[in-house]
């Protein structure tokens, strides 16, 4: 489907509506939104800054694979937070961050939503969302957390090798839907749930497991 039937991401409604009160910017087109925030990080932006890139030349998921993204359809954007860097707070970090998208997706009303270990977001066995944290340590440590939401892509949107295992928001309901609307609830999740990996992780890891895929992986298309 055109893009051009799409609005474009409204940056200053993301801003007003994100709870961690940093600039959010919205660049029409990056290599990887992730790149970008990590860059950013080094040179001291603040805690809660977020990127999304309506297209990327490069983006990338778990172990390097490629991320689709098809312009103007979905969400691809980056997180900044400042935080101790170690053991526990890497993989908690896509831990809360894939269950702040299972939530909104819920809250969405498409209720067949599960998460696949370790943060693949999947409707009815296709994989509609995914997470890259990447980390830097040192005096001022941080993480970038990733995410690619799938909002209003048709079938023909994704490339020929992922058709049977990708799917979107719209295929799932069978309506389009409002961007800034989804990436505005979805930020006040991912807030919501940042708290909890931060000051109460057993409520996330409940929350985790009871959203898990019970369907043994090898047999979800």
């Amino acid at each position: 489907m055109s893009p051009d039937v799409f609005p474009p991401l409204e940056a200053g409604i993301l801003s007003a509506c994100s709870p961690w009160g940093a600039r959010v910017t919205v660049m029409k087109e990056t290599t990887s939104s992730n790149d970008e925030m990590l860059q950013l990080g080094e040179s001291g932006s603040p805690n809660g800054s977020l990127l999304f890139a309506e297209r990327q030349t490069a983006g990338r998921g778990q172990f390097r694979r490629p991320w689709s993204t098809t312009p103007g359809v979905g969400l691809s954007f980056s997180l900044l937070l400042r935080l101790e860097i170690n053991d526990t707070t890497i993989p908690s970090l896509s831990t809360f961050a894939a269950v702040a998208i299972a939530e909104t997706v819920r809250e969405l009303a498409i209720t067949d939503c599960v998460i696949k270990a370790p943060n693949d977001v999947l409707i009815r066995g296709k994989k509609v969302a995914g997470v890259l944290v990447e980390t830097r340590g040192g005096k001022s440590p941080f993480a970038v957390v990733g995410i690619g939401l799938n909002v209003n892509h048709a079938v023909e949107d994704f490339p020929m090798e992922l058709r049977d295992r990708a799917g979107s928001l719209a295929m799932s309901s069978g309506d389009l839907l409002d961007r800034t609307h989804v990436a505005s609830l979805l930020l006040k999740s991912l807030w919501y749930h940042e708290q909890l990996m931060r000051n109460n992780p057993e409520l996330l890891i409940q929350k985790f497991q009871q959203l898990m895929m019970t369907k043994p992986s090898h047999l979800v298309s």
